[in-house]
């Protein structure tokens, strides 16, 4: 064999092995890459399903439909002095505008979020959109736009899965509202 030949071999499998290297790495960053997306989507769960964070979202809905109408409370709110221990509608708008940030870097993918929370961060905008339009008032277009970055995806998503994302052609498990009627005729009653 001369060494030109042996020279082609050795440089061939140098490639081969160059080659299936990378490969191997880029295998390897996906997997890195889904296991810390699946990592920041459980500290989301976890955040967001805590029992704390659903009474942020009950007390700053009594607390802003209180008090919003009231002048001297919108006026706190935009030079920034209102109450900041224990705030339910600071800690529920912080702890949106932390997902938003996450989802709009792509550290979780939002369709993961979204599937599960588009409707709860639509009405937790809801709840907040007074006291974030009166906060913008003296900070600027800034304050919790991760938060409306969240609440806009999830308006895309509900209007793009108005029958929800389940997978299509996927049987479904028979379901029968069996209180269908007695509410309606609750209702009925209620209304005379």
């Amino acid at each position: 064999m001369s060494l030109e030949t042996l020279t082609s071999i050795a440089t061939i499998g140098t490639f081969v092995i160059l080659t299936a290297s990378a490969i191997a790495a880029i295998v390897q960053l996906r997997h890195l890459r889904a296991q810390n997306q699946l990592t920041g989507l459980l500290n989301v769960l976890e955040r967001v399903e805590d029992s704390r964070f659903n009474e942020w979202v009950d007390a700053a809905r009594d607390e802003l439909n209180a008090n919003v109408e009231n002048p001297e409370f919108r006026l706190a709110v935009e030079r920034g002095v209102m109450q900041r221990k224990d705030n339910p509608w600071l800690n529920l708008g912080n702890s949106y505008d932390w997902v938003g940030s996450l989802v709009k870097y792509k550290l979780i993918e939002a369709d993961a979020v979204m599937d599960v929370y588009s409707l709860r961060i639509l009405r937790a905008w809801e709840i907040m959109e007074d006291v974030v339009a009166i906060s913008r008032r003296q900070d600027g277009p800034g304050v919790w736009e991760n938060f409306e970055y969240l609440a806009v995806l999830a308006k895309q998503w509900a209007t793009t899965h108005t029958q929800g994302a389940y997978p299509k052609n996927f049987p479904r498990m028979p379901l029968t509202d069996r209180w269908l009627e007695a509410d309606r005729k609750f209702l009925a009653d209620r209304a005379s």
